[in-house]
């Protein structure tokens, strides 16, 4: 401990004597919620989206106009609920189960609680514009220092540490010269079990609001440096929007069984004119794409029957997946109203999962009997990492404001290859397989913003 006190203070001194450092430091705080996510939880039951507080404090050194490092302290509580909604004999009142086994249907909810003081390490990458869009990626290490839980399992403990992956983008926008306000959006994953009983782990979605202090540590002369506007950019500007994905499977083996998900698109491109009619587009976007399966059949996630089938099932199956395009942009008409945007994507999963309800029954000794069972499978393991496809898009843009635009469009991807690994698929490897059982396909309302580029420059 010693040693590392003295550590800390040769760092301070080295930061306050040395100019150039200086003036590369932000300091902030940051505060808002996080949204549960739990990772391959497995078994029957659902796991409800829980919010819960996250609040920190961080250091951010600038390498230069694009690329920074940013670390510090946080602080976060994790609630999960877990439904467990399926018939068993230990969930009955006792005055049902002389006569009327199996008796109405009941659940039985479990609510847990992990609070975390985690230390996060960034690599952090920024268009230097205002307002300042900054993407990070990184690792975290966490230590838990509250637990809590309305049951109580002799073989239950918690794992006392956890680590993991953490994605984030945000906005920055300098308020006077030396401050700055933020909105953070932040997808953490963890690595490690959330204890020594099964193989769930921690994951949320974070949502922040921020200020920070440019200069902290300010030069011999007083004088801490600030950030001027220069000029709007002729060649980028930036489009935020987001939309309402439409998917389904396209695989080429029971393609009809299968029906449309929902779910949400947000994300940024980044545009830079080519020509005057033609630019390049690339950006990040995260995308919640799928499949509804509604029918009879022995398998949660797939159409597949032998003899009879085992369920009834009404499943949605949801794969997350951070999207980054290529795209050709080509705009037509007047003032290019009309843009045409085309090219590949690729596709990294970031979580995978089956969930709704499936029936089934069970007939013993001339009786009948019908039970439900809420499912909420984890498929991580048995999604592919990697997505890759093609985009085309179509639609206006109207002028708002000044220098800005709103897009209204229509998108269509389509998925190449299959969606599953080869292990949860074996029949794919058969010489007499029928081609792709599942493939990403979806159709998307989109609308964004297009915001110009304004050039900074630092002023000493």
């Amino acid at each position: 401990m010693k040693k590392l006190r003295i550590l800390s203070v040769l760092i301070f001194l080295c930061v306050y004597w040395n100019p150039g450092w200086s003036q590369r430091i932000t300091a902030g705080y940051y505060g808002g919620v996080n949204i549960s996510d739990i990772h391959s939880g497995n078994g029957p039951g659902k796991w409800k989206f829980k919010p819960g507080p996250v609040q920190g404090l961080y250091i951010d050194y600038t390498l230069n106009r694009i690329f920074g490092i940013r670390t510090g302290i946080n602080y976060s509580t994790l609630y999960y609920e877990h439904i467990t909604g399926y018939q068993s004999y230990g969930y009955y009142p006792y005055s049902y189960l002389s006569s009327y086994w199996p008796g109405p249907y009941y659940s039985f909810n479990e609510f847990t609680d992990f609070s975390f003081i985690s230390f996060p390490a960034q690599l952090r990458l920024s268009v230097p514009s205002v307002p300042r869009l900054d993407l990070m990626a990184g690792i975290y290490n966490a230590f838990l220092t509250g637990h809590g839980e309305n049951f109580n399992y002799n073989l239950y403990k918690p794992s006392r540490y956890d680590f993991g992956y953490l994605y984030s983008i945000g906005l920055s926008l300098p308020l006077t010269g030396s401050l700055e306000a933020s909105l953070n959006t932040r997808y953490i994953t963890g690595r490690k079990g959330m204890d020594n009983f099964d193989e769930a782990r921690h994951g949320s979605m974070d949502f922040t609001f921020g200020v920070a202090w440019n200069g902290i540590l300010k030069r011999k002369d007083g004088n801490a440096g600030s950030q001027v506007q220069d000029s709007i950019s002729e060649k980028i500007y930036l489009i935020y929007g987001g939309g309402i994905n439409a998917s389904w499977n396209s695989g080429e083996t029971d393609r009809e069984k299968y029906s449309l998900n929902f779910g949400p698109s947000v994300g940024f491109l980044v545009n830079y004119s080519l020509s005057g009619s033609t630019s390049f587009r690339t950006g990040v976007s995260f995308d919640v794409t799928g499949y509804s399966l509604r029918d009879s059949s022995d398998s949660f996630v797939r159409y597949e029957i032998t003899d009879d089938a085992n369920y009834h099932v009404n499943t949605k199956t949801c794969i997350d997946y951070l999207t980054i395009p290529l795209l050709l942009n080509i705009q037509l008409g007047r003032k290019g109203r009309i843009y045409f945007n085309t090219g590949p994507f690729a596709g990294i999963k970031l979580n995978a999962r089956c969930k709704g309800t499936a029936f089934y029954k069970v007939d013993s000794g001339g009786s009948y009997s019908r039970y439900k069972r809420i499912v909420y499978d984890d498929l991580e393991g048995s999604i592919k990492d990697n997505n890759f496809g093609w985009i085309m898009e179509g639609g206006l843009a109207t002028p708002i404001f000044r220098h800005m635009a709103l897009e209204c469009g229509l998108q269509y991807r389509k998925g190449f290859g299959e969606v599953f690994n080869d292990s949860y698929l074996p029949e794919n490897e058969s010489f007499y397989s029928d081609g792709t059982t599942f493939e990403n396909s979806s159709l998307s309302i989109r609308i964004g913003v297009r915001v110009p580029v304004k050039t900074v420059r630092r002023i000493h």
